[in-house]
């Protein structure tokens, strides 16, 4: 029987200021950890790409001109490939697609108080993007999708974030459906019992995390270190016909595991592969 073909791929919030073990991790990605086919990063600085050498085809989406160490850097999301990416489709879920300098921060890109005030700025000068590709290894085309969603304090809902995931899940179905289905990655940045969460399910978005991983944070993360566990960081699925229901093939996604001790979030990792119908 043949080896069933299937793209490896680990997604990670490195966290704005690369620390010290996050820059180890992904500088130590093909030496002692495994290369993974894709790596999508959120929160990762624009001029950090160079660190990643090991994958030659890079889409990088920008959110805001960060202060990091008292110096603007660009920041946003990335996906990067060993292998070919075609299709590149980029969307801007909240904002106006203009680079702006973060506000609300200060010199350490740390929120400023009143919270009211900071959050209201930051939401008017860091948009959220997406970045949707397909990824060609082995003759099949893999419909990958990954973004950063909407940060609310508190994990508590607002319309700002409620705004931003239903651009975000109409862009996807949108793209699932011309790309015979799609995986979705990334820092999500909602929990399995939100609101936000129920919209992606109603939409029949399957999460492919098992249930018995129940955090996602880092261990030494402060929320964690106060006892709350919660999944932020998602792989799912969103099926599309693209208008052949005999020959179209099903998303698996398996083998989901996570990474801790390499940036605020853990690494997750899963392998995708492609079944008949």
């Amino acid at each position: 029987m043949p080896q069933q073909k299937s793209l490896t791929v680990t997604s990670l919030n490195v966290g704005r200021f690369l620390q010290d073990r996050t820059r180890a991790y992904i500088q130590s990605l093909g030496n002692t950890e495994a290369l993974p086919d894709v790596l999508c990063l959120q929160d990762i600085p624009f001029r950090d790409l160079s660190l990643l050498e090991q994958f030659p085809h890079i889409a990088f989406g920008p959110m805001a001109n960060h202060l990091i160490n008292g110096e603007r850097a660009v920041v946003g999301i990335a996906m990067l490939s060993r292998y070919p990416m075609t299709d590149i489709v980029y969307h801007t879920t909240w904002g106006d697609g203009k680079l702006k300098d973060l506000q609300g921060v200060d010199n350490k890109n740390q929120r400023i108080t009143p919270t009211t005030e900071n959050d209201r700025l930051v939401e008017s000068t860091e948009d959220r993007v997406v970045i949707c590709a397909n990824i060609i290894k082995d003759d099949i085309e893999y419909g990958m999708v990954t973004t950063h969603g909407q940060w609310v304090r508190g994990g508590v809902t607002n319309d700002v974030q409620r705004q931003s995931t239903r651009s975000l899940i109409h862009f996807v179905l949108a793209q699932a459906g011309r790309r015979n289905g799609i995986v979705l990655v990334g820092d999500m940045n909602f929990g399995r019992n939100s609101e936000i969460y129920k919209m992606f399910i109603d939409k029949k978005f399957r999460d492919c995390v098992p249930l018995e991983i129940d955090n996602t944070l880092d261990p030494e993360h402060p929320a964690v270190r106060k006892g709350i566990r919660v999944v932020r960081d998602y792989f799912m699925i969103c099926e599309g016909y693209g208008g052949d229901f005999v020959s179209y093939d099903l998303h698996e996604v398996s083998e989901v595991i996570l990474r801790p001790g390499v940036s605020d979030h853990c690494a997750l990792s899963a392998t995708i592969s492609m079944v008949p119908a």
